[in-house]
This record gives C-alpha cells, structure tokens and sequence, in this order.
C-alpha cells in the first residue's frame, strides 16, 4: 500500500515538474554548441583591393595616418587660397582630384558595380578546418548588390553545412550584415537556420543615410558637441576635449565654424555633389538598402531627378538594381522575418546612448553612433539624446527611461546595450554565443545576467539597475570650465552691447 501511495505521489511530482519547466526557463535553459556559428560583418569590414593583380596598392576605405595627413597637408594650399580669392570653383578644381584620388576604388561605376579592377580578397576556409564547433566568417563586397552578396551566402552556408556534417547553422550579422541576411531569408528562406542573431543592424536602415540621399545636410553646433560627447573613448584628454567643445559651443564660436562649413558646402555642392559626393555613396547598392521605407521615394528623385538632372550617363542599371532590392526583399522584409521566428530562435541586440552623426536634421536620434535606436531594434520608442526621459513605466522601459522595448516586433527577444558604440563588438561575443546556442527560444527573462536592459561600464556589460541619474557634484575641472564660460559669456555680452552703442 505504502509503495503504491508513494508511486502516485512520485508521479504527481514529475508530472509538476513537467508543467513547471517551462515556467522556469532560468534554470533548465541548456546552451548546446552542436552546430557551425557563421558572422557576416557590416560595411567596410572585408578587405577590398584597390588592384586585385596587385596587392601592394592596398585597400579600398582603408588609410595609414601617413596618408590622412598627406590628404590634409595637400588640401591646406587650395584652402588658404579660398580665403584669399574665394573662388569656389578653383577650389573644386584642386580638391575633388584629391579626393578621387584617396577614395580609389570606392566610387562604383554608373551601374552601380564596383569599380572595375577593385575586388574582394576572400577564401573559403579549408573543409577539414570545418566542424560542428566551428566560427567562421562570411565576407563579402560590401559595395555591390545585396541580392548578390546573399546568393553567396547561400552558397557560402551550403559549404559549410557540407564540411561540417551539420544540418543547420547559427548566424550572427553586424550592421550592413544584417541587410544581407534578410534578403538572403526572403531569397532562400530560412530552412538552414537555427537560430539568428540581429546586433544592432540596419535592416529598417538609418535616418542619415535617407536624408543626405535626399539632401538633407547641414552642419549644427549642438550636433558636434552631442557627438564628441558621446563617441570620444575613454581618456586621459576627454573630460578636456568635450570641455573645450562645451566652451567652444556656449561662446559662439562652434556655431560660426558651423555656419563657414555650410557656407562652403552650399558654395561646392553644385560641383561636389554630381561630381563626387553623390557617385561615392549613392552608387553603391548596398546604401540604397539602408535607407528607411519613408525616405526611399524622396532619395530615388533627389540623386537621379535633381543631381543627375543633367546627367548624360546611363545608371539605369544601378535604378534598376535598388528598384530588385525594394521589390524583392524590402516589401517583403516584415514577412520574411516574421516566418524566420516562426520556424528558429530570433534575437535582436540595440544600442543606445549616443547622439546621431552630426551631419543632417536628425541628429538628436538616439542611437549607438550610427545607427538609430529604434531601427536597429526593430521598432523600440526612444527618447530624444539628451532629452527628456520617457514618460510610460512598464517592464519594458529602461532603467533611465530613455528606451520602451513593449514597441519592438519581438519586445521579450530584443536587448539593449547602453554606451556600447556601434562597431564595438567584443563585449557582447559572450552574450551573442550564449543566446545562439540556447536549447530553445531564450527571452529577456532566460539568464539573470543578460536582462533586457544593460550597460557598458568599459570594460564589460552590466546588468543596467540605475535608476534616472541623480544631479553629479562638480568636478574642479568642471567648476573651472564653468568660471571660463560665464566670463565669455560676460564678455561677449558686453562687446555686443558695446557695438550697439557704437551703431546707435
């Protein structure tokens, strides 16, 4: 009798445990590393060659200080002469063959293919070197077609799948990478995954990308100095730097560098623009796919309606391939990723903390130094940079109120990551493994180290339980700046009202 009652409650207890289990994800998560990790990495991240019949001329968009110098030593006449002659057109003369001639290679031609004799230095790793524990990386040229680049992801994964023995793979993908792997999952669907892991990618694009293809490009005082502040590295000179920003911008002096170098770039945009500027970054495809849906229109009649007005060059080709992209894989994006979770375990990692680069109307959107907070999460609300904090309180609002992750296509898949700039990928290869590898879809609530919202204290990623910063006590340095800013405040007040006096 004894044995019968304690074989039924034997039974109850496993089979509360079954029901159980799947309430307490944190402790019976198991993370099983049986399958290959592939990355695909963001722009500018594979080594492109100027010559690919000769190595020794080096890369495409990459420069020794030599040659950063070289490049500024050989603009500094033609400048000088600007102030004395202000001649625009005879500085266009001298500075757009110097910058052609740095940019060598970048600039695709008119169809938008890379330029001819340019090309990608990349292998396949060697089949023995390829097991179910491996990492390998997926390179590709990030100037040409998106369309292009994700066939070759197919090809690249198959080989892989094929060496390795295994039936799927995990992948991760940074910034451009993660245009690429979409359209490769609304190409080739998304049988061969497993698990995929979005960090902070631009497959909804980046607001400065649409508005300099539209256009849209000045240079702001506050948007330098919002900038600095949050991109400087940690230093010894920073706190130094921004202060002077800080001073440079309180006093006036900030905004009338500003207001010359739009005074300049209004002045070169006739020639710059069709000349220079416009081929660089409008003829790779790859931009074109990362301009948000609501700038799309605007950018397609800016670039080839109003700077190629006159244009008697044929780039209906390069029309032709963003036209592919937007009917292929942009308007079906939502769809494509929405069946990827269906079927794998997705995950989407955000940044947030830093102004926006300091070049168009924009630059007030919260983001990780490039890409906007909100696109890089697929959809989260964000307060403005230095602005003020939200005011919904849920779960999903972050610890200082600046982010609401309940916005998010997958609000329990998304984490945030405070002060990690964009191409900072280090601290976040552990979080990254450790999700990809789960025995199953993880959420924000699966590891208590990895929360939804956390930070970057330099070194690490932290749990982030700060709540709204209190009012920071002031530093000598501070104190003295702030001494030096109310004394040219003071002193540019009273020569504005001493010219007053003088013109009355």
């Amino acid at each position: 009798m004894k044995k019968r009652l304690f074989g039924k409650a034997l039974a109850l207890l496993l089979c509360a445990a079954l029901l159980i289990a799947p309430l307490s994800l944190c402790a019976h998560a198991d993370v099983i590393v049986d399958c290959p990790e592939i990355e695909v990495h963001g722009f500018v991240a594979a080594p492109i060659l100027k010559d690919v019949n000769d190595p020794s001329k080096g890369y495409v968009w990459e420069w020794t200080t030599e040659e950063i110098l070289g490049l500024i030593t050989s603009a500094l006449p033609a400048l000088v002469k600007l102030s004395l002659t202000w001649d625009y057109d005879a500085l266009a003369d001298e500075l757009l063959p110097l910058m052609e001639n740095f940019f060598e290679g970048a600039v695709a031609q008119p169809d938008g293919t890379p330029a001819e004799g340019t090309g990608l230095e990349f292998t396949y790793p060697p089949r023995n070197l390829i097991t179910k524990t491996s990492k390998v990386s997926f390179k590709y040229d990030w100037r040409a077609d998106p369309l292009d680049a994700a066939a070759q992801l197919n090809d690249f994964i198959d080989y892989v799948l094929d060496c390795s023995g295994a039936e799927q793979v995990v992948l991760t993908c940074h910034s451009l990478g993660g245009v690429v792997t979409t359209s490769y999952i609304a190409l080739y669907g998304h049988e061969k995954l497993r698990s995929v892991c979005f960090n902070t990618t631009a497959v909804y694009g980046e607001t400065y990308t649409g508005e300099l293809l539209s256009g849209k490009m000045v240079l702001n005082a506050d948007a330098v100095q919002y900038y600095l502040e949050s991109v400087l590295p940690e230093s010894q000179y920073r706190d130094v730097i921004n202060g002077a920003v800080r001073l440079l911008n309180s006093v006036g002096l900030l905004d009338f560098v500003c207001q010359f170098g739009n005074h300049i770039l209004e002045k070169l945009s006739p020639r710059a623009l069709p000349e220079f500027v416009v081929p660089l970054f409008a003829g790779m495809p790859t931009i074109w796919a990362m301009v948000p849906d609501a700038y799309v229109d605007s950018s397609i009649d800016y670039v080839f309606n109003t700077v190629y007005k006159d244009s008697e060059i044929d780039r209906s080709g390069l029309l032709e391939k963003i036209n592919n992209y937007n009917t292929q894989v942009r308007a079906h994006r939502d769809e494509a990723i929405d069946a990827l979770n269906e079927d794998a375990n997705v995950y989407v990692l955000s940044r947030y903390g830093s102004a926006s680069i300091p070049v168009t109307p924009s630059y007030l959107n919260m983001s990780d130094s490039v890409i906007d907070t909100k696109f890089s999460s697929f959809g989260a609300t964000t307060a403005n940079y230095n602005g003020k904090p939200l005011e919904a309180t849920s779960k999903y609002v972050s610890p200082d109120g600046m982010v609401d992750a309940s916005t998010c296509r997958f609000p329990d898949q998304t984490w945030f990551i405070k002060n990690l700039l964009h191409a900072s990928n280090g601290p976040l290869e552990d979080l990254i493994d450790t999700l990809l590898y789960t025995d199953r879809q993880a959420t924000v609530d699966t590891y208590e180290q990895y929360p939804q919202f956390m930070t970057y204290n330099g070194s690490e990623i932290v749990p982030d339980t700060e709540s709204q910063p209190a009012e920071e006590e002031l530093t000598f340095f501070q104190k003295v700046l702030n001494f030096f800013k109310d004394m040219f405040k003071k002193l540019r007040d009273f020569i504005s009202q001493f010219l007053s006096s003088v013109n009355a």
